[in-house]
């Protein structure tokens, strides 16, 4: 089974299958050529769409039934501008953003998350090596998590990769026999998505944990304790969270696998679900609401914030070494 790619419509990204020999985001990121594959129907790369301000600024018009040419007269600009901001073409200042959110009629909630977006984004989503055949598989991932305001991971089995240390990460990577320069290429690319922690005014991030995430025991004592205190350690950023799930709880709503939730200020939430043959991500309202009502149930029934990172740390000083 090859790459599918759908693109339900202009505004959204690909709901993109993974091929069945792939068993996670973790072989996704391996960098097998997409041409092993030939049912690929799309070149990902010609057709990669991206999910930014601009697509929001169109849904935000769209809702108010605004024409281009009837923006463009009440801002006293072409419709050109209005059409290349929308599409990317041209990246708008802070203060174009307010403006066309004052026309819009958004609230200031939505108003204030798209004009920080305009203020802290260069206009660039992602910078990865063009030569590197698996950036664009890779790019759809980013996507989402680069553009969102908010990002939910829920992790049943292992550290979310944007927690991992080098240690983890290479250890996770080579349960699948592959040549080591492969597992530190796959090591470097994961880490390199790790910036996005301390972007400023970046996504607020959420991780939410099943207790014994942290107590599987991964490349031994001494890589397990300094995951666990990179977790404790970037817990403490204001836009991280870290909630646990405690064994205690027993069964819960979250026990069917893991997922991740993207949301935007404007256009529909994304749920990306990882299963062993492969992956997908979700974009009908219907199909992402239930993932949400179970992120909220989970979020609210976990430990709070403190009493996690307590937990982390406890958990890591009671690792003694071999």
């Amino acid at each position: 089974m090859g790459w599918e790619v759908k693109f339900a419509s202009a505004v959204h990204p690909p709901v993109k299958r993974f091929p069945e020999n792939r068993s996670s985001e973790a072989e996704f990121e391996a960098g097998e050529p997409v041409t092993n594959y030939p049912e690929v129907r799309v070149p990902a790369r010609s057709r990669l769409f991206r999910v930014n301000l601009g697509a929001e600024l169109r849904t935000l018009r769209e809702r108010t039934k605004m024409s281009t040419r009837t923006v463009a007269a009440r801002l006293g600009t072409s419709p050109a501008w209005v059409s290349r901001t929308e599409t990317g073409a041209r990246y708008p200042t802070p203060e174009e953003v307010g403006a066309l959110c004052h026309l819009y009629g958004a609230t200031s909630e939505m108003c204030d998350l798209l004009t920080a977006k305009a203020e802290s984004n260069d206009g660039s989503v992602i910078n990865l090596p063009s030569h590197d055949q698996f950036a664009d598989q890779l790019a759809n991932v980013m996507l989402l998590e680069t553009e969102a305001w908010r990002v939910t991971e829920y992790e049943l089995a292992l550290v979310p990769g944007l927690l991992q240390t080098a240690d983890y990460a290479r250890q996770i990577f080579a349960t699948v026999q592959r040549p080591q320069a492969e597992i530190e290429r796959m090591v470097s690319t994961r880490l390199g998505r790790q910036p996005l922690l301390s972007r400023p005014k970046g996504p607020e991030l959420r991780f939410l944990l099943d207790e014994f995430v942290l107590r599987r025991l991964i490349g031994g004592p001494a890589v397990m304790r300094e995951q666990l205190r990179k977790i404790a350690s970037e817990a403490d950023r204001p836009s991280v969270h870290v909630r646990v799930i405690p064994a205690a709880a027993g069964a819960h709503a979250g026990l069917d696998g893991t997922f991740a939730v993207y949301e935007f200020a404007a256009v529909e939430t994304y749920v990306y679900l990882e299963y062993r043959k492969g992956g997908i991500f979700l974009a009908d309202p219907e199909d992402t609401r239930r993932y949400v009502d179970v992120r909220d149930a989970l979020w609210e029934s976990a430990l709070d914030e403190q009493a996690s990172v307590e937990l982390v740390g406890s958990l890591a000083e009671g690792l003694a070494d071999d």
